[in-house]
């Protein structure tokens, strides 16, 4: 897959809040947020699938990057499309995920760039 770059004004994740900063009773909340979709595995896969299917520019941007870490960044935004947590909370709140549901989100998650990166490079 060719790298493919877009404007950030033109990233859905930006426009969702992907990079904004919050504090206090917010954070908290948007912490147990983390929490509650990764500890449902199902939920996990509905918000990553959602972000491969609404997120067009955020995706080829981000996905045909393969220096990026392509597997944190989907669950980081399907935590933003889940509940408009940004990156940086998912960040400091994956540690609290439990371990069987850290490996099968980054199953997930692989399995979902394998299909996207196929449905790519098969529409060039």
């Amino acid at each position: 897959m060719d790298r493919i770059y877009h404007r950030y004004e033109n990233w859905e994740c930006f426009k969702n809040g992907f990079f904004r900063n919050v504090s206090g009773e917010e954070k908290k909340e948007l912490a147990e947020k983390v929490l509650e979709l990764f500890n449902n595995p199902e939920q996990t896969k509905i918000f990553m699938q959602k972000v491969i299917d609404e997120w067009k520019y955020s995706c080829e941007h981000n996905l045909s990057n393969i220096a990026l870490n392509r597997v944190a960044w989907l669950g980081q935004s399907a935590c933003c499309l889940y509940a408009k947590i940004p990156y940086s909370i998912t960040m400091e709140n994956w540690r609290f995920v439990d371990e069987e549901n850290k490996i099968m989100a980054c199953e997930i998650a692989e399995q979902i760039i394998k299909e996207y990166e196929l449905k790519i490079t098969n529409h060039a």
